[in-house]
């Protein structure tokens, strides 16, 4: 391989400019059907009795410069929602709807994980409801209901429990100033399934909340509390004690860059090619399920990503082992396809995002000024690709086809298939992964000095395929595997660099030339400074590209091909020799016994 020429073609003309959009993936807004970001920061602690804490209150209004005010009693009534299959959860929020007796309706969206581990340091976003219940909740456009209905789609929510607390509650203020610093909440709690139906669990915490930007003042507070009151730090949120109660469990939660294998146990001598691939799509389908929400959400690329790459696994098992699944499995390729273009959109801005943002990050403010309009075009970009995903995604045949697929894996696990269907997994894989590589080998073969990128691109779509079929049964070849699969890893990231420099740049260059209204003389300049690096970084990766192949085809490939050889070739001796595999593992090291083969192996 050569450094490729840059592509002639350009890019096709970027969206139109259209109406301001109701966020930005990264801005910081308030109400009003904006996307407002906050942070709840809270010392919570449990107690055995209240009654110790509110009498060291009352006998300390100044303390250490602070002043310590009795506030009215409230009485608030708690419900916490989420969907069937937890979307809400998998998204890192719990949904809470509070109403105050004789006061306020609102709707809080409380994230899962806390920045610290000694306080509750965590996202809070919350909005004003003009009646309580999940209608109201369905027709709020604020930062509440706007991400609820995004994650949520055409799931409905369903009551998770219920609680009721009375709350004592005292304003700390700066004795100096009188400058409010944050607030001292001593909860009742009792905690129910419904209101018919109360519960036997009650807690009582003790929480101070910091509502000024000095925490120090509320964090030496909270010591001396725990300290004179014979209070300890709390071991769980209310949401927690709240699933506990009425014996709910959710799912395990995942990051988005949490490193997540995909393929199934090592084969041996029965597994046959259908049970593996069945085994793969279902653990897939988990993956899809806890990315989803998240993805949805809109707010992080990096799980946009996962669900994008979970999908691409899941495309590359169906057409793999096409042969050796149910028709109905076989079908589904085309919705999941639909699927994987719509969200393809999102992430192509999400590239183009991150290009601007760090390049921004270097210049002075006065251009970071200039380059504004560029983000801001973006942003616009990003949500209208997003909103179109969604409605891919809620769309009848996609949900149609999510919601049968768990029943068509259960089925097609435990039926009785065809003998076709029924061949050794350690028989078929070899063949199936030689046809991939085979595929890589005349792509990369063909590449010149002259090529322009897309035929770059077409190496990088069959690196992807063999990368992501070799993933599916890694396991059973161990050592030989890993050391092929880093090397698919390094060549496709380099050719996803080179690929996404030369997106940005035909991007740019196809924006400059159709400036939407805002982009004056600056603007445009710096557009310029910002395509040329990129051009240049495509042409640059030629080379590394050149070096990453030639590891994949060189002595990785034939270790890889001769342990295939290997284990496949056991599954046509003797019962005992298989019931030995079976023994020692299909990871055990080769022993010898492979065959030779030209210098690119086939």
């Amino acid at each position: 391989m050569a450094p490729p020429k840059p592509n002639p073609t350009p890019a096709s003309a970027p969206p139109a400019l259209g109406p301001a959009p109701d966020s930005a993936p990264d801005l910081d807004a308030d109400a009003g059907g904006e996307r407002g970001k906050e942070r709840e920061i809270e010392w919570q602690l449990a107690a055995t009795d209240l009654r110790p804490v509110r009498r060291w209150l009352e006998r300390h209004p100044t303390l250490d410069g602070l002043r310590i005010e009795h506030l009215p009693t409230q009485h608030l009534h708690d419900t916490y929602l989420d969907t069937p299959d937890w979307r809400v959860f998998r998204a890192g929020f719990a949904l809470r709807l509070r109403g105050e007796r004789g006061g306020k309706v609102e709707t809080t969206l409380k994230g899962l994980r806390s920045a610290r581990d000694d306080l509750a340091d965590r996202r809070e976003l919350t909005e004003s409801l003009p009646e309580r219940g999940i209608r109201a909740l369905a027709r709020a456009e604020g930062p509440v209901g706007s991400r609820v209905r995004d994650v949520t789609g055409a799931k409905p929510l369903r009551t998770l429990f219920e609680v009721h607390t009375s709350r004592q509650r005292f304003v700390v203020r700066s004795s100096a100033r009188s400058q409010e610093l944050g607030e001292i909440a001593l909860d009742e709690t009792q905690f129910s399934r419904s209101d018919s139906h109360r519960g036997s669990t009650r807690l009582k915490r003790v929480e101070l909340e910091s509502t000024g930007p000095d925490h120090g003042a509320l964090e030496r507070l909270a010591s001396r509390l725990r300290t004179e009151c014979g209070l300890r730090p709390a071991t769980e949120n209310k949401f927690a004690v709240g699933l506990r109660s009425v014996a709910l469990e959710p799912p395990q939660r995942r990051e988005p860059d949490e490193k997540i294998a995909p393929a199934p146990d090592a084969m041996d001598a029965s597994t046959g090619a259908g049970e593996i691939a069945i085994a793969a799509l279902r653990r897939l389908l988990d993956e899809w399920y806890a990315h989803e929400p998240s993805a949805r959400l809109g707010e992080s690329p990096e799980a946009l990503h996962a669900l994008r790459v979970t999908g691409r696994r899941m495309d590359t098992v169906l057409s793999l082992f096409g042969d050796y699944l149910p028709p109905d499995l076989r079908k589904s390729r085309p919705r999941l396809k639909s699927l994987l273009e719509a969200s393809g959109a999102v992430r192509d801005v999400d590239i183009r995002i991150a290009v601007a943002s760090a390049f921004r990050s270097s210049l002075t403010e006065g251009d970071r000024r200039a380059l504004d309009p560029l983000l801001r075009q973006l942003e616009r970009e990003r949500r209208e690709a997003h909103s179109t995903m969604l409605r891919v995604m809620d769309a009848k045949p996609a949900r149609q086809w999510l919601d049968a697929l768990p029943g068509q894996l259960a089925r097609a696990a435990t039926q009785q298939v065809a003998s076709a269907r029924t061949a050794s997994a350690l028989a078929v894989v070899p063949d199936l992964i030689r046809r991939r590589y085979r595929k890589l080998r005349k792509c990369a073969r063909q590449v010149r000095p002259d090529s322009p990128i897309g035929e770059y691109h077409k190496v990088r779509i069959h690196t992807k395929k063999l990368r992501y079929t070799l993933e599916v049964v890694a396991p059973s070849y161990a050592k030989p595997a890993h050391e092929m699969l880093d090397a698919l890893r390094k060549l496709q990231s380099r050719l996803g660099i080179q690929h996404d420099g030369d997106a940005v740049t035909r991007y740019l260059t196809q924006l400059a030339k159709h400036p939407p209204a805002g982009f004056g003389p600056r603007t445009l300049f710096l557009i310029g400074r910002l395509a040329e690096p990129q051009s240049r970084n495509a042409v640059r990766m030629g080379d590394k590209v050149g070096k990453s192949w030639r590891r994949v085809r060189g002595r990785r490939w034939k270790t890889l091909r001769s342990r295939m050889k290997e284990l496949r070739d056991g599954t046509s001796q003797s019962r005992g020799y298989a019931n030995d595999i079976r023994r020692e593992g299909p990871l055990a090291s080769a022993r010898g016994g492979s065959a030779s083969a030209n210098a690119d192996g086939s």
